[in-house]
């Protein structure tokens, strides 16, 4: 992000095979063990549950040697994506390798030798040179020059704030020096801003807008809501705010087709985007926030021009065409050439009066009869050395920076003066040049006129993690504002829930005798609300962290206004379902029982109140929004312990009462709430009444046994319903059926233990912590990680207590530091949570000083320097730690899952937030938790990040066996028990408090015919109803929807044929036959119709792929 010209912000060995033959037959004995012990649970429960299963190895990518970026190889044949008929084709696609590209990511990296040289007046580059001969009448060089101006929703200003100051006249003033001049170009990217200004806008300049757009003057780029962040967001929400973006374009300027993506900004770049920009129908896209050595040697071998493909694709179905701005900046001193000293004084708002100028010390001057031709010669010079960098004769220049064109004096000055160069240029025969406007898609039509694409290099992998200068790497931003990227997760999981829930009322709605006092499009206002704000979160200054405090305030607010919207969807649309004709709106049925009171504390539990005469049963429904029949435990705030729990009538043995205590870091109970766990089973999307009664006659629910070490941390309350213990034994021990965990009395976790074949894992917990260095422009902030060398255990203090709770669901171990708590979960249910430890991570960083908090995992596993994280919770990438990078270059972002592994075991962190991670040493995992820093890093923002909340950080920790180990490919693979305890962690199921019980309510509702929807490698992205595209009814839901499903690709190693199902849904499984008028295969965002199918089609979604459908409703 740009505030001023000066402110820019800018090998270890393989694990000793002779040590793998016993390992590997005590492995074979944990599997067989874990497999019959599933097999005996599925007997005894009838239920599906997950076993942990092994990874087969996978075939070796195509890998280049080290040294030389690798030349192109010929096309391979393509692969055909083969579909599972049986048991054992079902991984058959892993068989094969993806097709292959010209340069993978780790090859520039392992090339590289990353060390600062001096490029001359292209700091970062190398002196460019060119023959004057080279372009002929022929064979002209072709100057597309690109006006944009870029407007960040919120950054030092808040979204509204930049509206009011700039973006409106912003707007305003593009569309009328378009009209002037049918040469004029311009490019326009956020659709958030647009939507703002086209509230407020006259219907002639609405009539304006629509004319430079259709006769392609202003060209919409990408289209979505906001230019989102591509480290930390998840794919629901960047698909999300694509759709709303795109649908607002259909709803407002008509049938546009939006060709290119245009990513200027965000410090990073995922293959996530690039397959979601391919999918909604782009053909090409730029780039500009990459490494500044991987540009370097991208442009010496003139490849900063290719055809993105995605890791797993075996037919190179998903390449996109992508070109990679070259310079330092996006701002006009780094984009006409490789001299800012001579680029900045062709940025015509820094000519005489204006208040910006060029701190090289040469302003720009206006262009007359008299300076044309040298003024001339020399913008064209830069542009000749810029051409050198690519394949082609055609040249592509950006004209623009932040809140650019707020004036027509500034518009007419870049404008105007730029007309009179090209004219000069384009008539000088012997100069053989041709230089005019032109738009991001203007440039790469002309491009591929000249050259075909499949003349370029083809590229896998992503363009993490980023540094713009020396060791300035930006990883502290995959962490910053920790509290609100767990808040996103949040808002995306409330959001879901309730789509999928409208949609079906929605469509109950229409049937002929159905209540009609459903407020439908009052309803879908609070959904496009929480759509919207959800969506300018995703920008790159929002989920990122990098904004001012009072911004951040903004974003908080936003994203409770989204949750409040979400749960008042919810709420009445499943009283809709589930009361139908004795639905009314007037009114409360059903309320969530959470809250969120405001935008900066975490939600808190309402208390189910039973301890009165009048009240001796209250009934909940708990909703299951997810694609698997889950068995699990729900947490309710009474306020009696004595209660028991039905289900249908019949009595529900398992459940458990906790205490609930005064705070997270106090060792006394409250005297009148309790926390209930019940033991729920629901199918997937369904809801399920329970009923809590006051126990007179009946068993009350058992209580949780409290143990204590020492008689200072024993509660100074024992009074209550309670049991206490002295831990008087050397360790802490937690077990379950599966699983034994075994604690230091200190609260460090030391040892995992698989009781069924006494398989003892080595692993331990520390939080650690970093400081920053304190030299000038070189310290840690909102974007930058500076540590001040490598981290520092936090010992136990003086004051630290150790919880420990014993019950017959779940039992748990409570590590409360001075600064971090840790608290550990096991449960013994029978499910496949019995094969994880949950472990939440709270922390306050409210102390006056530069910190940075990472949990630590260090482990016995052999996994050397290499590891795998997530991208945008959709593919996995091989990372690998260097030691000729900076500790802060090894650390990368995880917007939801980490692994590392040997050809023994695999261990796996489900995370429920984004954050920072990293693997420094073979066997460690180190995950980032919060940050408090109380300097700027130079890179616009002018603070720090001080404005620390409390957070609670939510993970899963998956301990899996394995036969072998893939040390070739460039992309890895969750095993499918990774995917659905992160779709778990990600969606958790809802409570909603009945508030008004009536005898004819169901017990149990499914919101789809078929209960067992969905094959175990499906997902269900949304199902989102579509806006009534009427001007008189702004937020009217239509009949359309889109369902949009996702396949999982998953390690497939071991035997899944028994316990999950792979049959694939039809859409009458979703729907009655009589309700669907029509369904279509579209894009992605639903702009471009691609197949017409039946209600009986099988939904064929391809392995690892996402997949759009509308829906028309009768």
């Amino acid at each position: 992000m740009l505030q001023s010209i000066n402110t820019n912000r800018g090998e270890q060995q393989k694990p000793d095979e002779t040590k793998l033959d016993k390992r590997l037959d005590d492995l074979e004995k944990t599997i067989k063990g874990l497999d019959e012990s599933m097999k005996d649970e599925d007997k005894k429960r009838k239920q599906r549950p997950i076993p942990p299963p092994p990874t087969p190895p996978a075939q070796p990518d195509h890998i280049e040697p080290e040294g030389k970026i690798p030349v192109e190889k010929p096309p391979t044949k393509p692969v055909e994506k083969k579909e599972p008929v049986g048991a054992s084709s079902r991984c058959e696609w892993r068989e094969s390798s993806p097709s292959k590209t010209t340069f993978e990511i780790r090859q520039l990296y392992e090339s590289l030798p990353f060390n600062d040289e001096d490029g001359g007046v292209w700091k970062q580059g190398f002196d460019i040179e060119y023959k004057p001969t080279q372009w002929s009448s022929n064979d002209k060089l072709k100057v597309i020059l690109m006006p944009h101006s870029h407007c960040d929703p919120g950054w030092l200003h808040t979204f509204e704030g930049y509206f009011n100051q700039a973006t409106k006249q912003i707007i305003d003033t593009v569309i009328t020096i378009l009209d002037t001049n049918k040469k004029y170009k311009f490019i326009w990217a956020e659709m958030s801003f647009l939507s703002l200004w086209w509230d407020s806008a006259s219907l002639d300049q609405r009539r304006l807008l629509k004319k430079v757009v259709h006769n392609k003057q202003l060209e919409i780029v990408t289209g979505g809501w906001v230019m989102n962040d591509e480290a930390n967001t998840h794919y629901y929400a960047m698909l999300d705010q694509l759709i709303e973006g795109h649908q607002f374009i259909e709803n407002t300027l008509g049938n546009i087709t939006v060709q290119s993506g245009w990513a200027n900004d965000p410090f990073g770049y995922s293959p996530t985007m690039a397959y979601l920009l391919h999918g909604t129908g782009m053909q090409y896209m730029a780039i500009q926030r990459v490494h500044y050595h991987i540009k370097k040697a991208l442009a010496k071998e003139k490849r900063l021009e290719f055809v993105w493909q995605q890791t797993w694709d075996r037919d190179a179905s998903t390449r996109i065409f992508t070109h990679v701005l070259p310079f330092y900046s996006y701002d006009v001193p780094h984009t006409c050439g490789p001299d800012p000293k001579v680029c900045c004084q062709f940025d015509f708002k820094r000519a005489a009066r204006s208040t910006v100028n060029c701190p090289w010390g040469i302003d720009p001057v206006q262009i007359t009869d008299e300076n044309v031709r040298e003024r001339a010669e020399t913008l064209l010079d830069q542009y000749r050395k810029k051409s050198q960098l690519y394949k082609t004769n055609v040249v592509f220049v950006q004209l623009g920076d932040d809140f650019r064109y707020t004036t027509m004096d500034e518009a007419k000055n870049q404008f105007e003066n730029y007309d009179r160069l090209f004219t000069y240029m384009n008539k000088q025969s012997d100069w053989n040049v041709d230089a005019q406007f032109g738009t991001l898609s203007d440039y790469f039509e002309k491009l591929l006129q000249q050259t075909p694409q499949t003349q370029f290099p083809s590229y896998m992998g992503d363009f993490f993690t980023y540094a713009d200068r020396t060791d300035h790497y930006w990883s502290g931003y995959f962490t910053s504002r920790a509290f609100f990227k767990r808040m996103d997760r949040i808002v995306e999981s409330y959001l879901r829930a309730s789509e999928i829930l409208f949609s079906l009322a929605n469509v109950k709605m229409l049937e002929e005798n159905s209540n009609k006092q459903f407020p439908k499009d009052d309803l879908f206002k609070e959904l496009v609300k929480a759509r919207r704000n959800l969506g300018v979160f995703q920008h790159h200054d929002g989920v990122t962290g990098t904004a001012k405090d009072h911004v951040v305030n903004d974003y908080g607010l936003k994203l409770q206004t989204a949750i409040t919207s979400s749960q008042n969807v919810m709420e009445q649309s499943a009283a809709y379902l589930i009361y139908q004709n004795n639905y009314t709106s007037k009114v409360d049925l059903l309320l969530s029982n959470i809250e969120f009171k405001t935008f900066e504390s975490l939600p808190t539990r309402k208390v189910l109140s039973l301890n009165n005469q009048q009240h001796s049963s209250k009934s909940i429904y708990v909703y299951n929004p997810t694609d698997q029949r889950r068995t699990q435990i729900v947490k309710i705030v009474i306020d009696t312990y004595q209660v028991y729990v039905t289900s249908n009538k019949q009595i529900i043995k398992s459940c458990q009462i906790d205490p609930k205590w005064t705070g997270r870091k106090s060792n006394m109970i409250e005297k009148s709430s309790f926390e209930l766990l019940i033991l729920v089973d629901i199918e997937s999307y369904s809801l399920k009444e329970y009923t809590i009664h006051t126990s007179k006659t009946q068993e009350s629910c058992p209580l949780t046994t409290i143990e204590y070490l020492n008689e200072k941390e024993k509660s100074m309350d024992t009074s209550g319903p309670f049991k206490f213990e002295l831990n008087t034994q050397e360790t802490i021990q937690l077990n379950n059926q599966f699983l034994s965990i075994k604690f230091s009395k200190n609260g460090t976790l030391n040892n995992i233990e698989y009781l069924k074949t006494n398989k003892k894992l080595s692993f331990q917990t520390n939080v650690i912590h970093y400081g920053t260095t304190k030299q000038a422009d070189h310290n840690s902030g909102a974007y930058l990680f500076l540590p001040d060398g490598e981290a520092k255990n936090i010992p136990p203090g003086p004051h630290d207590l150790i919880r420990i709770q014993r019950g017959p669901l779940i039992s748990r171990v409570d590590i409360l530091h001075e600064i971090y708590g840790l608290q550990y979960k096991l449960t013994n249910i029978n499910g496949s949570d019995d094969y994880v430890v949950k472990l939440n991570a709270i922390t306050h960083l409210n102390m006056n000083n530069d910190i940075e908090l990472a949990l630590r995992f260090t482990t016995g596993i052999e996994n050397g320097n290499e590891f795998f994280t997530d991208l945008n919770g959709f593919q996995t990438i091989r990372r690998k730690t260097y030691s000729k990078l900076p500790l802060q270059g090894n650390v990368y972002p995880m917007p939801a899952m980490a692994y590392i592994e040997d050809a023994q075991m695999r261990f796996t962190i489900v995370s429920g937030q984004p954050s920072g991670v990293a693997s420094l040493k073979s066997g460690v995992v180190d995950v980032f938790l919060d940050r408090r820093l109380l300097q700027d890093d130079n890179r616009g923002l002018g603070q720090g990040v001080t404005d620390n909340r409390e957070i609670i950080s939510s993970f899963k920790l998956i301990f899996e066996p394995r036969h072998t180990v893939d040390r070739t490919s460039l992309t890895g693979y969750p095993t499918l028990l990774a995917h659905h305890h992160s779709t778990e962690l990600l969606y958790p199921m809802h409570i909603l408090q009945v508030m008004s019980k009536l005898n004819t309510q169901p017990n149990e509702l499914n919101l789809f015919p078929k209960s067992n929807l969905f094959p175990s490698d499906y997902h269900l992205v949304n199902l989102r109803t579509l806006n009534e595209n009427r001007d008189d009814l702004k937020y009217g839901s239509s009949k359309n929807m889109a369902l949009i499903l996702r396949r999982f690709a998953y390690d497939c190693d071991g035997n899944y044929d028994n316990l999950f199902h792979f049959d694939k849904p039809t859409f009458e499984d979703f729907f009655q036959a009589n309700q669907i008028q029509s369904v279509e295969q579209t894009s992605l965002s639903l702009r471009h119709v691609q197949n017409q199918l039946t209600v009986t089609s099988k939904i064929d979604v391809p392995i690892a792929e996402i997949m759009t459908f509308k829906l028309k409703m009768k």
